[in-house]
């Protein structure tokens, strides 16, 4: 099968290539230190430099792929007659450009697909996923597909979206045009139809949101204490047929999260009463509990020779640094060995409560 143009498939690859060939160059010059060379050497600064500097173009170009990926599924998703999930939002949650490199860099290059990606894959047993595209943008995010309608037809493009749509899901936010496709939802869907995803907010901004929406909608959110905590208050929220809302809280997986796509797993075992409740079959995801265990042994081991060879080689020259070091080391493996016990414990832990 020919590839079409412009799918951005080659730029992903290309991005995959540098951010692994920047992330080998980062452990060749740890190593390189470890084993006793002089820190200020060529070869040293060489994979300093160079490393981060490919990790980054890799990032860069992956988004970029993945843009134009988004952007050729549009135009297929737009001629099927296939069901499909509507997504809303408020546009400023999409990222920028430069906010997913910095992120994916921080990350070390693991969480190369987005949340509405990951959010689009379970979705799609129940249709693909689509949403009302930023008025402007050359290229969308990777994840949702994008309408594209002007300002002055926007809401009746997405009652006619709502209408047509097997599922409505909202990312809880703070917005005016949001307020009213909610408030469009609740007066003219089926309970059975809505699905509001709360995702890493804060408390506080949680609290707004459930001030903001619940007197124009005439419902009751859950509070945020209800809905559990995923690096935030997160979850989502369903609604029963008089509109009363019942909450699926997204689990704490630990090592049994994918290091590349973290909310695939718990998006998917949060949503199956929603797989349930339109008769779907659920599978359950891929398990990659002992697969993540090993690389964070691995990591572990790695950095205490590190640290282990420095300090044969450099120790008695630079004696606070050592110990800077050896304490930054002992905390990191500490936390790594709770991280580890606690996901082995979790892991037993419903087999012998059967």
């Amino acid at each position: 099968m020919t590839r079409a143009p412009g799918s951005g498939r080659a730029r992903k690859i290309s991005g995959v290539t540098l951010i692994i060939a920047g992330t080998m160059l980062v452990l060749i010059q740890q190593l390189l230190v470890a084993s006793g060379t002089d820190p200020a050497s060529v070869w040293v600064g060489f994979c300093a430099a160079l490393g981060p500097f490919l990790t980054l173009g890799g990032l860069f170009l992956f988004w970029r792929g993945s843009q134009y990926a988004a952007k050729a599924d549009a135009k297929r998703i737009a001629t099927d007659s296939n069901p499909h999930v509507l997504y809303l939002r408020v546009f400023r949650s999409d990222p920028s450009t430069a906010r997913y490199v910095f992120w994916s860099s921080l990350r070390l290059g693991s969480e190369l697909a987005t949340e509405e990606e990951q959010l689009k894959d379970v979705m799609r047993p129940l249709g693909e996923l689509v949403a009302i595209g930023r008025p402007g943008e050359r290229l969308p995010e990777p994840g949702a597909a994008r309408i594209y309608v002007p300002d002055e037809v926007w809401k009746e493009e997405v009652s006619r979206q709502m209408q047509a749509a097997r599922l409505v899901v909202i990312r809880a936010n703070l917005g005016a045009n949001l307020l009213w496709e909610q408030k469009q939802a609740v007066e003219t869907l089926s309970p059975q139809k809505v699905l509001i995803l709360v995702l890493e907010m804060k408390a506080k901004h949680y609290e707004s949101f459930r001030t903001e929406v619940n007197p124009v909608l005439g419902l009751s959110l859950p509070e945020g204490a209800t809905l559990g905590h995923f690096n935030g208050v997160s979850g989502f929220i369903g609604f029963g047929a008089d509109w009363k809302p019942c909450v699926f809280p997204l689990p704490d997986l630990d090592f049994s999260r994918s290091l590349f796509k973290p909310y695939r797993q718990t998006f998917k075992l949060a949503l199956r009463p929603v797989f349930d409740s339109f008769g779907l079959e659920w599978q359950p995801p891929p398990d990659v509990f002992w697969s993540n265990m090993i690389i964070w042994c691995f990591v572990i081991l790695l950095t205490n020779y590190a640290l282990f060879r420095w300090l044969m080689k450099f120790g008695a020259q630079y004696p606070w640094q050592g110990i800077i070091a050896i304490i930054s080391s002992g905390l990191f493996s500490a936390y790594g060995l709770f991280l580890i016990i606690k996901g082995i414990y979790r892991k037993r832990k419903p087999r012998g409560d059967s």
